[in-house]
């Protein structure tokens, strides 16, 4: 007997050759009304029940589907560098020259940029060979506006 009165079995080979792994529910299980304890739940609670089939496969899915999506907004917002004035003017200028037939169009490198009445203007060098096959080296120069997220090339000009 214990203390509170409550009769303990001390045969511990019933406990230690069950098929089952002792935890808690096995030890209530065990326990009989004469003891004082209550039954065994004859339905485990809810959080304990088995998640079913179609959950198990779909929330992974969803999840990595939505991750997938993450990462290619990111890469693909990430993979356009941003206008300049610079990038617009040399992209107005390799145009007018592809358009009267000039081939390896090569605008310099190194192009002045200055602000002059609420526009930029750009000057520099472009390269050039023409249908005949000749070189030429000429000048350039762009005014470009900005106009809030875009920029609009107002005139592109190429001098011999």
């Amino acid at each position: 007997m214990s203390r509170l009165g409550v009769r303990v079995s001390t045969d511990l080979d019933s406990v230690r050759h069950t098929d089952a792994a002792p935890n808690r529910l096995t030890y209530r299980a065990g326990m009989t009304s004469e003891s004082g304890a209550r039954s065994a739940p004859e339905q485990p609670s809810a959080r304990r029940a088995p998640i079913p089939l179609w959950a198990r496969i779909t929330v992974p899915t969803v999840a990595f589907a939505g991750a997938a999506a993450l990462i290619a907004g990111v890469v693909t917002a990430g993979a356009q560098p941003p206008a300049t004035v610079e990038s617009a003017c040399r992209s107005a200028i390799e145009h007018k020259l592809q358009s009267r037939g000039h081939s390896d169009v090569d605008v310099g490198s190194s192009l002045q940029v200055a602000e002059a009445d609420g526009a930029q203007r750009v000057s520099g060098t472009v390269i050039s060979s023409d249908e005949s096959g000749r070189v030429r080296h000429a000048a350039l120069r762009c005014v470009v506006r900005d106009q809030g997220e875009s920029m609009r090339v107002v005139s592109a000009r190429v001098s011999p």
